[in-house]
């Protein structure tokens, strides 16, 4: 919810941050055009809030009490919700990231941890804001595990895929903080796209029909990042 329709000011949520945490959240986010509304204590006032009016994101303090998480999302996510859209970012301690991290790609978009909230917040939001949707784009891929000894490559396909990250339907597994060496082939490109990429989820079936893994972008060659940019610009418009 834009405050002011001439400039581009954002609305964040922050949901279930003591006082210290709150101005923590306010401060990190300073150089952002954004503003941080009053917060809500717990899941049930969150999904109150939620449900009457939009917010551009909401910051929930990991882990949230009250109800389990997925509970939470499950209703922030549901079609006649407000909400449904924004992004959702999960702020936790460095020794809850892997489990914060199992809910991306499940009503989370992404996970930052207190550790290094006031240099992480602000980017991951501003791109967060910035970044066109996920789009449905099936392409040959591979991928191989990067581990000290050298892994077997993968053939896989993506089956969605964003600036952030992609989804991957292959036969073999890996466990969420994997971090994979990927190359992809755009359509009518001779090169790869190359880089690293950290598993953060496995897909759920039977909601999602295939197996495999969604992925986080971790850092891409050379000029390979603009290069997945220009084309999902341009398959998008």
């Amino acid at each position: 919810m834009h405050t002011d329709s001439s400039a581009d000011w954002y609305t964040v949520l922050p949901i279930g941050f003591e006082p210290t945490g709150l101005e923590r959240l306010r401060q990190a986010l300073t150089p952002l055009q954004a503003v941080v509304t009053v917060g809500a204590d717990d899941w049930s006032e969150a999904v109150e809030l939620a449900s009457i009016g939009h917010y551009d994101a909401l910051a929930v303090a990991y882990p949230l009490g009250g109800a389990p998480m997925s509970t939470f999302l499950a209703a922030l996510r549901k079609p006649e919700c407000p909400c449904r859209n924004s992004s959702v970012v999960l702020v936790a301690h460095e020794r809850y990231r892997a489990e914060a991290e199992m809910y991306l790609g499940r009503g989370a978009n992404r996970v930052v941890t207190w550790e290094e909230v006031e240099l992480r917040l602000p980017e991951v939001l501003d791109r967060l804001f910035s970044t066109a949707p996920r789009l449905p784009l099936v392409i040959p891929s591979r991928i191989q595990e990067v581990a000290e000894r050298p892994a077997k490559g993968v053939n896989c396909r993506t089956v969605n895929i964003s600036t952030t990250g992609m989804l991957l339907d292959l036969s073999h597994s890996f466990r969420p903080g994997t971090v994979l060496a990927f190359e992809l082939m755009l359509p009518g490109s001779h090169e790869p796209i190359r880089g690293r990429a950290r598993v953060v989820r496995r897909t759920a079936e039977p909601s999602e029909p295939f197996s495999g893994v969604g992925v986080v972008f971790a850092a891409f060659d050379e000029s390979n990042e603009g290069r997945l940019a220009s084309y999902l610009g341009r398959f998008a418009s």
